[in-house]
């Protein structure tokens, strides 16, 4: 039985239908820590960034690029002498790795690998590796349930390529192939699939996997009270929602975003159960789950601070027989995938595409605009334009998306991807002085104040831009360790960047009035503040966000 960390309790039994999970021994309040994840783990950047991840502090080095939604510094990296494939950032990081992480029992391994003509081990096969050379693995690892059965039965394809990852673990560890070693090593590899989570860090773009036995024992909901953020080598449990102290703690294995039979599907995929919770069992959209979150009053401080009319009968729902689940489910798949690493051109191609499926989802009459695919098209679009340059229309889609789709589909104010939002609409401000608002807006003569970019330029000349993007900084500052953790690069460049804004002279009375709102964000005169200074102006700028993908990705 894994050591469960305070504040919780098991619950349940193997034999039951949802088998065993994890209660509260407390009470948490929405955005508390409930617990932190760390050892025994499994914690490894995924395999082809070895050379460029610090396996150590699992952060990317500078050869890795940057993410758009942080210019976080990044560290250089030294492979390790001994093996010559893993890498870290400092000596302090290496020394982690090799007492906690498991590299001092692997290191060898690595040598056959490359003494073979190989650069690394597939990551699936590095967890296994770990899991057959590490004893508290190993014991951890019999308590967990691989559906070993079922894989055989009903993989195909994956089954067969878990059993070459399989052999090719006991080879290089240098250990017999035969029934016994095989079969121990197959169910390590299902258990492993079942119970290890993707450490996707969206901020710095890297994937890896997270593997922590009592982690794993926490149940699956598509409508879930809690969620997991991950740093360095550490899993975070936050609570999304008031968690009553015995009441169960369940998360989403999967995006819940998505429509009820991709959801499904990839819940019976890869772990083998169907999901009976109420989004699954009613079918609920985007909107029902929103109308059934329970604090939708803490959206006061937000961008969205009237999402409590997301009570009102005439906020859309899917009519579930009509056109637009019909339209989710056809073209969500082919339209949520990421578009990095095309060209800009191909981009064009694939944006323009994607934006007249989603059609009937922003149709004046729907309105269904927090309904997925819609909001990850808009979300590539907003890139694109980013990288083009174009700053000004990023800023309009961004501020549409922070304020209109986001808020529906995490009804929390603290949730990640809000606060994110929030960030990225921040810096977006900072660049689009009203002088410099796409790589030809300096020419005034071709930009007509009737054009699309001139109307978008007087409405940023009316924006006091200092004061509205301070007080989304603060924004984010206020929730970013609800979010994530005062360790997020998030929370650090937006405290940057308000110190920036707050040196600026001139701007006391503008300061005192956004600290005024932060401490009294219901005040009377801090919400006409509010209003004023930040809704308001959003508003004005989401109104241009169709009219600015029209113009690019209409036909």
């Amino acid at each position: 039985m894994p050591l469960l960390p305070e504040g919780l309790t098991l619950k349940g039994a193997v034999a039951e239908p949802r088998g065993r999970g994890i209660a509260a021994s407390r009470t948490f309040q929405p955005g508390e820590i409930i617990a932190t994840f760390s050892s025994p783990s499994i914690a490894i950047p995924d395999s082809p960034h070895l050379s460029t991840t610090c396996s150590g502090c699992l952060l990317p080095s500078s050869q890795e690029g940057q993410s758009p939604s942080t210019s976080q510094p990044l560290r250089s990296v030294k492979a390790c002498t001994g093996c010559r494939t893993v890498a870290y950032c400092s000596a302090a990081c290496q020394k982690l790795d090799w007492t906690t992480g498991g590299h001092k029992a692997e290191c060898k391994v690595f040598k056959r690998v490359r003494a073979e003509g190989h650069d690394f081990l597939p990551t699936p096969v590095r967890a296994l590796v770990q899991a057959l050379l590490r004893p508290e693995i190993s014991a951890a690892f019999e308590e967990m349930e691989g559906h070993v059965d079922r894989f055989r039965r009903d993989s195909g394809k994956l089954w067969s390529d878990m059993e070459l990852q399989a052999m090719a673990a006991l080879h290089y560890l240098g250990r017999e192939t035969n029934a016994k070693s095989l079969a121990e090593a197959m169910e390590i590899l299902c258990k492993s699939h079942v119970n290890s989570f993707n450490r996707l860090d969206e901020d710095v773009g890297q994937t890896g996997l997270f593997m922590n036995p009592a982690l794993a024992m926490i149940n699956h909901s598509c409508t879930p009270n809690a969620y997991v953020q991950f740093i360095g080598r550490k899993a975070v449990l936050h609570a999304y929602q008031d968690i009553k102290k015995g009441e169960e703690i369940e998360i989403s294995y999967i995006d819940r975003n998505l429509h009820l039979s991709h959801r499904q599907e990839a819940l019976r995929t890869r772990y083998h159960f169907t999901c009976t919770c109420p989004c699954c069992k009613d079918d609920m959209d985007v909107y029902q789950v929103c109308r059934a979150y329970p604090h939708l009053r803490l959206n006061s401080l937000s961008l969205a601070p009237d999402i409590q009319k997301a009570h009102d009968p005439q906020v859309p729902s899917l009519d579930k027989k009509g056109l637009l689940s019909a339209t989710v489910e056809e073209i969500e798949s082919w339209c949520s995938t990421s578009l990095f690493g095309l060209s800009p051109h191909e981009k064009q191609k694939q944006l323009r595409r994607r934006w007249t499926a989603c059609k009937p989802l922003r149709d004046a009459h729907a309105h269904a605009y927090a309904l997925e695919p819609l909001p990850h098209v808009l979300a590539e679009a907003s890139m694109y334009f980013g990288e083009q340059g174009n700053f000004a229309y990023s800023l309009c889609i961004s501020s549409f998306l922070a304020s209109q789709t986001e808020p529906y589909k995490e009804a929390a104010p603290f949730a990640p991807q809000r606060v994110k939002g929030v960030f990225m609409v921040a810096k977006l401000l900072a660049n689009t002085a009203p002088a410099d608002l796409s790589p030809g807006a300096k020419k005034d003569s071709l930009v007509s104040s009737k054009s699309l970019l001139g109307r978008i330029s007087t409405a940023l000349g009316k924006i006091d831009q200092a004061t509205m993007c301070q007080v989304l900084l603060e924004m984010v500052v206020y929730y970013a360790p609800a979010a994530h953790s005062k360790e997020w690069a998030v929370f650090h460049e937006a405290k940057d960047l308000l110190g920036d804004i707050e040196v600026l002279q001139g701007r006391e009375m503008e300061d005192a009035l956004v600290k005024a709102f932060m401490r009294n964000p219901n005040g009377v005169d801090e919400r006409r503040f509010f209003n004023q200074a930040v809704l308001h102006p959003l508003q004005e700028l989401s109104a241009f966000c169709f009219d600015i993908v029209d113009s690019e990705f209409g036909s």
